[in-house]
């Protein structure tokens, strides 16, 4: 009796290490970037060995955007029972939030690691968190921030950059790559390459022909021929029912979303593989066409697209995504 109760005593005493990695990844009701929210969630969720939550001030529905559709959130910065691990901070409206930056810096303090998606990276260098580092964020965003925040040294050649405890990404889809980073680093390569093979995600590569991405007579022409047909966008339902994929429903709501050419919003309230709830409109449009989402990669996204509107829309949208799709003629 003696030994099991010691033994008992050893397993509490131990509960804390034993425990998997906690990652919460910050929402805000007034609105969230869909990929940047979801791919951490998703291919973390997809390893079994982390503990992934939505976290938000409070358990109102959060505007996903781009897309008509709402997440709810799995818990509140009050009601969270542990320091985490990781933070992920992705593109958040508004990206300044006072209570906020002070929750991200005292979190740093205690040693959590810091990660911000895309323009996410805003956020940070608000709450003081990149001054004197080296980061990147979403192209189009990257020379406005480097003038507002000069202690930062931004670059544009990785999808992801790690500086200490606090790593950086390029735009939205970069998101992907830089999960199975972090995944790698939380849980070992071999979970890494396992949790990519089940999503059928090619393994994350860190070089970026960053410089690529900009503006030039490809886009204006695609976005401008968008533009003068937005007037007849079609009504894009991405179909979902209860143990959808994750993320191949993040992929195909934000990228059909971008087209200028198209609307979408999720078909139904229903709950993900790994536990997610999504919100649909409560008065969903008539749709014109349907999207069964089943790829992960934001590849067959973008061939779907090239397929209804050309390759031309497709390219545009993977810019807007700084998606390496951009750099394929």
């Amino acid at each position: 009796m003696l030994r099991l109760l010691a033994f008992l005593f050893a397993l509490l005493a131990a509960g804390p290490a034993l425990a998997k990695p906690l990652v919460v990844i910050l929402a805000d009701p007034r609105g969230v970037e869909t990929t940047d929210l979801i791919a951490p969630y998703a291919v973390l969720a997809e390893s079994g060995a982390v503990e992934v939550k939505i976290i938000a001030p409070s358990l109102a529905p959060v505007r996903l955007m781009p897309g008509r559709a709402w997440v709810q959130p799995q818990t509140t910065y009050a009601d969270l029972r542990r320091r985490p691990d990781v933070i992920v901070v992705p593109f958040l409206m508004p990206a300044y939030d006072p209570a906020r930056d002070a929750w991200l810096r005292e979190q740093a303090r205690g040693g959590a690691r810091i990660v911000s998606i895309c323009a996410g990276a805003e956020t940070l260098a608000r709450a003081g968190l990149l001054d004197g580092r080296t980061a990147t964020t979403h192209w189009y965003e990257l020379n406005r921030l480097a003038k507002a925040f000069p202690k930062v040294r931004w670059r544009r050649d990785q999808r992801w950059i790690v500086d200490g405890a606090v790593t950086t990404t390029a735009g939205v889809t970069a998101s992907i790559p830089a999960s199975l980073a972090l995944l790698r680093d939380l849980a070992g390569e071999d979970t890494m390459r396992n949790t990519a093979a089940r999503l059928n995600l090619p393994l994350p590569v860190q070089a970026h022909n960053g410089a690529a991405f900009r503006v030039n007579g490809d886009a204006a022409l695609a976005g401008l021929s968008g533009w003068m047909n937005a007037w007849r966008a079609e009504k894009v339902s991405i179909r979902i029912s209860d143990g959808f994929d994750d993320l191949a429903f993040a992929t195909a709501l934000d990228a059909w979303s971008r087209t200028n050419r198209s609307e979408a919003f999720a078909s139904r309230n229903a709950t993900s593989r790994q536990g997610l709830t999504i919100i649909a409109p409560a008065k969903p449009p008539r749709a014109d066409r349907v999207i069964d989402p089943r790829d992960s990669d934001p590849v067959a996204t973008l061939n779907a697209i090239a397929a209804a509107y050309g390759k031309a829309t497709a390219r545009y949208v993977a810019l807007t995504l700084e998606h390496p799709y951009w750099l394929v003629r």
